[in-house]
């Protein structure tokens, strides 16, 4: 019996606490109390962002006209993207596939253009 009361006596000093008591906050109005261990997945400072743009080229009367506006269209569209980059969050940029049209004897070329940007969350 002895041993018993002695165990249980000096337990309490090999356990290691776990909880977390709160005393003395008013809870008059509103009130959220949140206790977490480690860190939350949203503590992130940024997150990555995928993106799309169209890229359309001046009509031109010849086809070869049409790609060469398509490619300096999309030429322009990176420089200027690049200018904006201040931070440097701009991670990928893509004009993606030129596709051409020929409507009424002039050529269009366009595409989808595709960007990654790191952007701050926090």
């Amino acid at each position: 019996m002895r041993k018993v009361l002695v165990l249980l006596l000096v337990l309490p000093f090999f356990a290691q606490a776990q909880s977390v008591g709160v005393k003395d906050i008013p809870a008059g109005e509103d009130t959220t109390i949140e206790i977490k261990k480690g860190s939350k997945a949203s503590d992130r400072e940024f997150e990555v962002v995928t993106e799309e743009e169209d890229i359309e080229g001046e009509a031109a009367p010849l086809l070869k006209e049409a790609r060469a506006n398509w490619k300096k269209a999309c030429a322009d569209w990176k420089k200027d993207v690049k200018e904006l980059n201040k931070e440097n969050q701009v991670l990928s940029l893509n004009c993606g596939k030129m596709e051409c049209s020929t409507v009424s004897m002039e050529s269009t070329c366009q595409s989808k253009a595709k960007y990654k940007l790191k952007v701050r969350v926090k």
